[in-house]
């Protein structure tokens, strides 16, 4: 059955069961008030989705060993009988081997109820001979032949009668309140006199605001009118015109008393029961009590209040009810309640002390039962012993059944297109994990080398600075991921990728959109029209990417990025591999064992766990998941990182009636026993299923990741004693769940041809597109592939050997080169920008910043030539000699200078160690010649973390930058380079003499 529609039904007998208490008990509650809670809660428990749903067994386990018995009696009797019906099994088999899994399905469900009914049949007939009772009294054994009755066609007529009379009654009550509607703007303001009794009443009880109080010419019940407006008391101003002023303020105070109470909220929530429960005698025989304790509640006010106006309350009762001649049919309206309790209301007003408030007790017990009962509605189930009884392990259907049911559902939609996104948000858990291991990464710094140790070796000075550089990254990473803007984003469920995807099995088109910020905002729609013809492209798909992959096209792949209308750039691309494109991957489900183009099927993905070696799967049993009978399938695999004696398993819920599509997959790591060893790695999750065309899709699917609990694992070793803790490496880590994404299909067409031109996907004339096959570039139009570029240095990396300068002269006329210099820490500067100053025309406001700089610099060069630093500068070619000497006579101290060597892309040098020509770069490299510090140093993260971390070591705060003067900003930026550059040299000389 439908999980919604079982835990409505479960919410109809639930409901029942708490009416039937209340009635029962409602001659020992004395207050109204709390009658009417008690059945208002009854009517929100029937429209409250059940979050708490424990199983009952239908059947009691006694019950079952019964039937378990006289199956055996009965299988020992008819054996023959048996025998036949499994070779004509066989028969049907073998003639049927070329159809499909869902139409073998059928007859084989088909043959299963002729065979129950026949067993049923002669069990029936053994055991009235054996026993002399009528075979009717077996009744258990019925109930295993109901199991296979044709009930899908009712249930769908039940559905329909429901849902068509649902649609009805709103519709009629829609009807009724805008006639009221209509009929009631003929009200007129009442007078000021009943105004002002009106707002004296209302302060008397608690009211801070007063409905409008207004008369009407028709004859209709004094009433409250609450509906998309101010609310509203509308009189008769016939009856008005009855009534002298005791009577006037009662009656006011009657309908205040309504509105005091809310009781036309009760009125709505009526409305919405009536409109789902309209077949369900106990919601009108609810409605019917609810309005008879309403009334009864404002009577209590009324006789509370005003104690003295019993009488005069009492004659406008009668007055009021015998006004109309019929009761109100208004559905959102509160009136004065129905003729029929007439009289009991006028003895309890005439002779009863009733209270209308609630106790501190009771304003405390109502909550409580509230929120215990609504979200919990008990669902039936057959026992698990009776389900393995009643289902012999023979009528399970075999693995080969399952996987090749599972592929044929869903090639039957092929070819298919689909629009999909991907939503994804992480939880508290992934930002407790990420804290943790920030913590972790901050105490870092204080590691000593000598005790890191890594293949029996003490890790090296080179790798143990490779790893503080990372434990840097990461830190800063973290960092910026853990600020209260980017945890509540983080905690935000959001879109992560929007694709149109169209396949026929063999052949595919996709289309996805670039993904920046402002891009992810604009949604833009991913059919843009078609691209034929090519110039489409640029005109529509500018800010699309889009795929075709055919054997049709030579080469297959075919792939358009455009962000050039002007074609100076690339614009695409084609080849033979799809592992050329970024991003590229698939992940609807196809029905596909393996794909025909060049991919593989994504690990965790339902066609991945579905396409598996039919002998790595067993079938367990028949189950019971969220409603649906399912068959619990196993898969196991070897799992290395673990022990020879773990297993990696996948454990699926298959839903045979739906395709056999699995509502469930679970994956971890199980021991010999076949229990988990730490928790589970992932789970899917099919949360909605469409039937289109003769098929079952899974249209939304939840991918849930779990990730370790270190928390946890560090609670456990704190309470560890210090010789246990040893052995926390062996403990399999604590895993909860993390990141959980979900595949949702926004539009679908099945069975959908799709354009030859769109597969073909021809490019505008004149772009610009690489063939991955030779790796030239062409453009569209032109066979001769475009001349190539030039092929790029390769670029000095760091703790490399640097390369020889390529120089053409040396400013002393000498010859050297850097492997003069092994042995000491050379600092190599490449100087360009600095030829373009005028040292002779320094403006007199730069004079004093300049000349900070200076000393700076000298200051710097004395302090490490001292300690036999080589200083080395390579200056552009074609630098004229005097500006050079002029230059350092300026500065106040000489260095070895060179010029670099000329080459087609500027200096030789300079091209080969940037991969092109840099105004101002600095190198550092130790004795041994290799590279210890360069520019990439300075630049993205890294350059982030070196500037951080020496402005809070020089006290220096980066974020007051903004308010310095000129000169101070100066001075900090120059302080803070010497710093990152001394201790970058520092630790070379370090390194040097423990050489």
């Amino acid at each position: 059955m439908n999980p919604m529609l079982n835990g409505m039904l479960s919410n109809v007998l639930f409901a029942a069961i708490l009416f039937a208490v209340v009635m029962l008990i409602r001659r020992w509650i004395r207050n109204p008030a709390v009658l009417h809670l008690l059945l208002v809660l009854i009517l929100v428990k029937l429209i409250t989705p059940a979050y708490w749903q424990p199983e009952l067994e239908l059947f009691p386990a006694e019950a079952v060993s019964t039937v378990e018995a006289d199956t055996k009696q009965t299988n020992a009797l008819h054996t023959d009988s048996v025998s036949q019906s499994q070779a004509t099994g066989r028969t049907r088999l073998s003639e049927t081997q070329l159809q499909t899994p869902l139409r073998k399905q059928q007859q084989n469900q088909r043959e299963s109820k002729v065979s129950a009914q026949t067993d049923e049949t002669v069990l029936k007939r053994s055991q009235a001979e054996n026993s002399g009772q009528p075979a009717d009294s077996h009744w258990i054994s019925g109930s295993v032949v109901w199991n296979w009755l044709p009930e899908l066609s009712l249930l769908h007529l039940l559905l329909l009668v429901w849902g068509t009379g649902s649609v009805l009654c709103f519709l009629l009550a829609a009807i009724r309140i805008l006639r009221f509607q209509k009929r009631i703007r003929q009200t007129q303001p009442a007078s000021n006199d009943l105004i002002e009794q009106a707002t004296s009443l209302a302060t008397r009880i608690g009211l801070k605001s007063v409905p409008l109080i207004e008369v009407i010419s028709g004859n209709i019940s004094p009433l409250l009118w609450v509906f998309c407006s101010r609310a509203r008391i509308i009189l008769p101003a016939k009856l008005l015109a009855q009534l002298n002023q005791s009577e006037r303020e009662t009656l006011l105070l009657h309908e205040l008393a309504h509105y005091r109470r809310r009781d036309h909220w009760v009125r709505l929530l009526e409305l919405l029961a009536t409109g789902v429960y309209w077949w369900n005698p106990l919601l009108w025989c609810l409605r019917r009590e609810i309005r008879i304790t309403e009334e009864a509640c404002c009577d209590a006010w009324v006789i509370q209040t005003l104690p003295d106006l019993r009488r005069a309350y009492a004659e406008v009762l009668v007055k009021a009810i015998g006004f109309v001649s019929q009761a109100q049919q208004i559905s959102a309206a509160t009136g004065m309640g129905s003729p029929h309790f007439l009289e009991g209301r006028l003895k309890s007003i005439m002779c009863d002390s009733v209270s209308n408030q609630l106790t501190r007790p009771i304003k405390i017990l109502i909550p409580v039962l509230a929120l215990v009962l609504l979200p919990f509605a008990p669902i039936a189930v057959h026992s698990q012993t009776e389900t393995k009884v009643a289902v012999a392990q023979d009528e399970l259907p075999t693995v080969e059944e399952i996987l090749n049911g599972y592929h044929a559902n869903l090639q039957r939609l092929l070819p298919i297109e689909l629009t999909y996104r991907v939503l994804s948000q992480e939880n508290r858990n992934c930002i407790t994990r990420d804290q943790l291991e920030l913590k972790a990464i901050k105490q870092a710094p204080n590691l000593d080398r000598s005790q890191i140790i890594v293949d029996g070796k003490v890790l090296s000075e080179d790798d143990f600075h490779l790893m503080d550089i990372s434990f840097k990254l990461k830190q800063q990473q973290l960092e910026r991921e853990l600020t209260p803007e980017a945890i509540r984003e983080r905690l935000r469920e959001k879109t992560v990728e929007r694709r149109f995807f169209w396949t026929d099995g063999s052949s595919f088109h996709q289309r996805w959109p670039y993904w920046s910020d402002s891009e992810r905002l604009q949604n833009t729609r991913l059919d843009q029209g078609p691209v034929w013809p090519p110039e489409n492209l640029n005109q529509n798909y500018d800010s699309i990417k889009l795929i075709s992959w055919s054997k049709s096209n030579q080469p297959p792949l075919r792939h358009w990025f455009g962000r050039d209308k002007k074609h100076l750039t690339q614009q695409a691309s084609i080849g033979n591999h799809l592992s050329e494109v970024q991003s590229l991957h698939t992940s609807a489900p196809l029905g596909l064992k393996a794909y025909q183009w060049d991919e593989k099927l994504p690990t965790y993905s339902l066609d991945d766990s579905m396409s598996k070696n039919p002998d790595q799967y067993q079938v367990v049993r028949r189950s019971q998941l969220n409603g649906h009978s399912v068959i619990l399938v196993d898969s196991f695999s070897a799992y290395p990182q673990r022990s020879q004696e773990s297993r990696w398993r996948m454990r699926a819920w298959i839903d045979p009636s739906r395709g056999y599509l699995p509502l469930r997959i679970e994956w971890g790591v199980v021991d010999p026993s076949n229990k988990l060893v730490s928790g589970l790695s992932h789970h899917l999750e099919t949360l909605e299923i469409k039937q289109v065309a003769g098929s079952y899709y899974p249209v939304k699917i939840k991918y849930q990741e779990y990730t370790p609990d270190w928390l946890t694992q560090q609670k456990r070793a704190e309470k560890m004693k210090p010789e246990e803790r040893a052995k926390i490496p062996e403990l399999p880590v604590p895993v909860i769940e993390g990141r959980c994404k979900t595949w949702e299909v926004l539009s679908m067409k099945a069975n959908q041809p799709i354009e030859p031109e769109t597969l073909a996907l021809q490019f505008p004339e004149g772009t610009i597109y690489e063939n991955h096959n030779d790796g030239q570039k062409y453009v569209t139009g032109k066979t001769q592939p475009l001349p190539p570029n030039p092929e790029p240095p390769t670029l000095v990396n760091y703790l490399e050997q640097a390369p020889p300068l390529q120089v053409s002269e040396w400013l002393d006329g000498k010859a050297r080169n850097l492997k003069d210099f092994r042995g000491k820490v050379v600092v190599l500067l490449f100087l360009g920008d600095v030829m373009r100053f005028d040292f002779e025309q320094i403006p007199a406001e730069s004079q004093p910043q300049i000349k900070m700089i200076k000393q700076t610099i000298e200051a710097f060069y004395k302090k490490y030539a001292a300690k036999e630093v080589v200083f080395l500068e390579l200056y552009p070619p074609g630098t004229s000699k005097d500006k050079i000497r002029a230059f350092h006579q300026f500065r106040g101290f000489d260095t070895l200078a060179a010029l670099d060597q000329r080459s087609p892309y500027g200096g030789a040098t300079n091209f080969q160690y940037h991969g092109e020509n840099l105004d101002l770069a600095c190198y550092l490299m130790g004795s041994d010649g290799r590279v210890r510090f360069g520019p990439y140093f300075w630049s993205g993260e890294l350059g982030d973390i070196y500037l951080r971390n020496a402005a809070e070591k020089l006290s220096i705060s980066l974020e007051t930058t903004e308010k310095l003067s000129e000169e101070e900003a100066i001075h900090q930026t120059v302080r803070i380079l010497e710093y990152i550059i001394s201790e970058q040299i520092d630790k070379a000389l370090a390194a040097q003499k423990s050489r």
